[in-house]
C-alpha cells in the first residue's frame, strides 16, 4: 500500500504542552515537514509529519505523551486551488470519505495529507484518477 506514517499526539489544553514537543524534536534535529492541530476544549490533538516518525514516536512516548502512528494517503498535486480541488473531487466521487486532510508544501508541490474512512478504497480510486502518491519518506 503506498501509504506515509503520520504521528497523532494528544495535548492537553495547557499552556507549554505543544511548546515542550516541539522543544524534545528540536533537541533532537528531527525536521517538522507538516503539522496539524485540531482541539477541543479540554484537549488537542497535534498530527505530524516529521524527518523521522520512529524516533519522534519513541521520543514523544518516552516523555509521557499519549502517542499513535496512522496510515495516511500522501497526493501531490500542482500548487494551486484548481488542482486540490479536483483532487478531491476525484476522491469524494470515486465514493471516499475523508475523515480529515491537511496540506504543505514540498518541492513546489502541494502535498494533501488524506486520512480517509478507508485507505484501501482511497488508494484505489485515487490510482485509478491519476493522482499521485508518495509512499513513506523518512
Amino acid at each position: 500500500m503506498k501509504t506515509i506514517k503520520q504521528i497523532s499526539i494528544f495535548l492537553e489544553n495547557q499552556r507549554g504542552k505543544l511548546s515542550d514537543i516541539l522543544t524534545a524534536l528540536k533537541d533532537q534535529n528531527i525536521e517538522i515537514q507538516a503539522a496539524s492541530v485540531a482541539d477541543t476544549t479540554e484537549y488537542g490533538i497535534l498530527r505530524l509529519i516529521t524527518s523521522d516518525q520512529k524516533k519522534a514516536s519513541a521520543l514523544l512516548a518516552e516523555k509521557g505523551h499519549l502517542v499513535n502512528i496512522n496510515e495516511v494517503l500522501a497526493i501531490q498535486v500542482e500548487p494551486d486551488t484548481a488542482s486540490f480541488a479536483d483532487a478531491v473531487d476525484a476522491l469524494t466521487s470515486g465514493g471516499c470519505s475523508i475523515s480529515y486532510l491537511y496540506t504543505f508544501h514540498k518541492d513546489g508541490k502541494l502535498v494533501l495529507i488524506i486520512r480517509p474512512a478507508n485507505l484501501e478504497i482511497a488508494e484505489r480510486v485515487a490510482k485509478e484518477k491519476g493522482l499521485t502518491l508518495i509512499q513513506g519518506w523518512e
